[in-house]
């Protein structure tokens, strides 16, 4: 939570202010001195109790870079995904002679930091059909409405595994 006295530290907690602000600029839509005033205000709130969680110590101000870049790059693949899992729960729902089969996954992950962790669990619960129960370490507690899907998805293909490993930089 406290901004640390070095210089990557400083840098990091900038860019992390100043793309807060841009996004607050850019929502508010105004630029008058209350909102401005506000965002700054806000946004230096943000920065400070969470500025750490972009740019750590372990991973330099470039290769954050490359990983907040490619995330930005993902987004859209994941609102396919999640279009495509809404489409098939409603169709589900609309047609009884659908399987629902709902059951328990466990899944197993490479992933040791804590927003890849946060990013794969918000990644599978925000897809319908499937919520995030429990995490512990890299093990994943997962609700499947249908269980057979859900396994195919989560523990065969990997997809959202694999991409958010690659994103991150961490094993998939």
């Amino acid at each position: 939570m406290s901004l640390k006295g070095n210089r990557s530290s400083i840098a990091g907690h900038a860019v992390v202010f100043i793309l807060l602000m841009i996004f607050w600029l850019l929502l508010s839509g105004y630029l008058d001195f209350f909102h401005v005033g506000s965002g700054v205000l806000c946004c230096g709130i943000v920065t400070l109790i969470s500025g750490d969680l972009v740019f750590t110590e372990e991973k330099s101000l470039l290769r954050s870079a490359r990983i907040f870049f490619r995330f930005i790059l993902y987004i859209p693949l994941l609102l396919m995904e999640i279009l495509y899992a809404n489409i098939d729960v409603a169709y589900r729902v609309l047609h009884p002679s659908m399987p629902i089969d709902p059951g328990i996954l466990t899944i197993e992950t490479p992933f040791e930091g804590d927003v890849l962790r946060t990013a794969f669990a918000n990644a599978m619960t925000l897809t319908p059909g499937t919520i995030t129960v429990d995490v512990c370490g890299g093990t994943f507690t997962v609700h499947a409405l249908v269980l057979a899907g859900g396994e195919k998805d989560l523990l065969e293909t990997r997809d959202i595994q694999n991409h958010l490993g690659a994103i991150f930089e961490e094993g998939a």
